[in-house]
């Protein structure tokens, strides 16, 4: 039973997707970094660098948006796309031709760019320039001629339906997809959503030609109409939202294309907190730990790095009941179907290894292959998933459109700066007593006073005077320990006791 819950707030939209009442997918957007994926812009060619052959094209932002020489239409060879958050995103297959950016455009051009991703990082919003304008039923594709179905749509025969009906409804010059919530649809269906979308594009054609200088020609829909024009289906059970004016919006749009599906959708008017009533608020609590534990009594650990995310898989407090193989064969398929989960939740991207626990049987490795495979099937990112290996790893590649959830939710800790670990008293007691040796060797000061952590000034007060007072005594210097309760247990400082001055450790 899949269900979505949305609540909106002051600060931010939250849409909860749940999957038979857990947490499947969480989507954030805030009005300080809204997502401007979809949008279409008259951007104007800044400056072009071979070297990456790609060109950075100013849209009206503050940071330049990149453009690689491949999201250029006309540089591919055969063409082959794919939808994502609905946005049909072109990828390479076959023979490049051999163009190279600087023949293709050239400094202060004016250029029709798409955004494809959001602003990561450092990294500037990244451009297409193969424009597309999804609808409900399908995905018009204006620089480009190919005619496509959504992968979701299995069926031999309703692929073959569709692909006739885009033959003889697609406008001349265009490309057209249909979308997953096209199966079944009927002609007039598609037509009109063809016949809408066609206009639309000819309202940008027409802006771009009057817009002076860099800046929007069109936006795309915002968060919650988004995911109701994308994902909200016959297959949803209902959709909850907790905010009066965005229900009727969504009513007026579900009456426009969607009416049947008017029924399922419910404005919630209930005295406690949406995502409290929904138990959603203790899955988000969750899916931030770093420890997830299993039915059976295991749990998978997730870390992340700058270069990958590394999910172990432990039995932890399951022993099973006879065979060892049996135990781990039991744990490694609750891991693989959680890890599916908690990369959706999560929405992790990039390189992800799963380190699950190693097992002799080939059977039992195909069959948490094909486990894992499965579950993977629901999630909207383009996932590639590798064998598994001798050692019981799989490495998965999962496309990174957004921010994950632990960076859209949680910033790096002021005290540890990021790194999980700090330094242990008994180290940096260690490391205050050699500074303080090197700080007498060239200073004059007879006196002092050091100002360290509390912990730290307790052991050089205590369990660790003497080792104090021998470099005091060694160099004829008078050591003052002082205690300050808000410093970093890394901060050492000392201080001129006359005059107040910190002086130079």
């Amino acid at each position: 039973m899949k269900e979505f819950i949305i609540n909106l707030g002051p600060l931010e939209t939250r849409i909860a997707v749940l999957e038979d009442k857990r947490l499947a997918e969480l989507h954030i957007e805030r009005e300080e970094s809204r997502s401007i994926v979809g949008n279409v812009y008259k951007g104007r060619v800044d400056s072009i660098v071979p070297g990456i052959q790609a060109a950075f094209v100013d849209i009206g932002f503050e940071k330049n948006g990149f453009l690689y020489v491949s999201d250029i239409a006309g540089t591919e060879g055969t063409g082959d796309f794919v939808i994502e958050d609905g946005v049909a995103q072109a990828k390479t297959r076959g023979r490049r031709k051999t163009l190279s950016i600087e023949n293709i455009l050239k400094k202060n051009q004016y250029v029709m760019v798409q955004v494809s991703k959001d602003r990561l990082g450092t990294k500037g919003v990244r451009l297409t320039n193969f424009i597309t304008f999804p609808g409900r039923y399908v995905v018009l594709m204006p620089t480009v001629t190919q005619l496509g179905i959504s992968r979701k749509i299995e069926s031999e025969k309703e692929r073959d339906r569709l692909k006739k009906l885009l033959q003889t409804l697609r406008p001349e010059g265009v490309g057209l997809i249909t979308r997953t919530a096209g199966e079944g649809a009927k002609k007039l269906d598609l037509q009109n959503d063809i016949k809408y979308l066609t206009k639309l594009w000819e309202r940008v054609k027409d802006k771009m030609e009057t817009v002076h200088g860099p800046g929007m020609l069109y936006e795309d829909l915002g968060p919650v109409l988004r995911i109701v024009r994308d994902t909200f289906t016959g297959e949803t059970e209902r959709l909850v939202v907790d905010h009066e004016s965005e229900f009727e919006r969504i009513q007026y749009f579900l009456d426009m294309y969607a009416p049947t599906l008017k029924k399922r959708c419910e404005f919630y008017k209930g005295p406690k907190p949406i995502f409290d009533q929904y138990e959603v608020e203790p899955e988000i609590e969750k899916a931030l730990r770093r420890k997830v534990n299993l039915k059976s009594g295991g749990h998978i650990c997730i870390d992340q790095t700058e270069a990958l995310i590394a999910i172990d898989v432990n039995t932890g407090k399951f022993t099973g009941k006879t065979h060892l193989e049996e135990t781990v064969f039991k744990t490694n398929i609750e891991a693989a179907e959680e890890i599916a989960r908690q990369v959706r939740v999560r929405d992790m991207g990039g390189i992800i290894v799963a380190d699950f626990i190693d097992m002799e049987q080939e059977r039992n490795r195909r069959e948490l292959m094909r486990v894992l495979q499965e579950a993977l099937k629901d999630d909207r990112a383009k996932t590639t998933v590798s064998e598994v290996t001798e050692l019981g790893m799989i490495e998965m590649t999962r496309k990174r459109v957004k921010h994950n959830l632990i960076k859209a939710l949680s910033q790096p800790c002021p005290y540890c700066e990021g790194n999980g670990m700090v330094r242990s008293v008994t180290t940096m007691t260690a490391d205050t007593l050699r500074r303080l040796e090197s700080f007498f060797c060239r200073s004059k000061e007879k006196s002092i006073i050091l100002r360290t952590h509390p912990d730290v000034a307790q052991r050089l007060q205590t369990e660790n005077k003497e080792l104090l007072d021998a470099v005091a005594h060694r160099f004829t210097r008078e050591i003052q320990v002082e205690a300050v309760k808000n410093f970093h247990i890394h901060d050492i400082k000392v201080f001129n006791p006359k005059t107040g001055k910190e002086l130079k450790l």
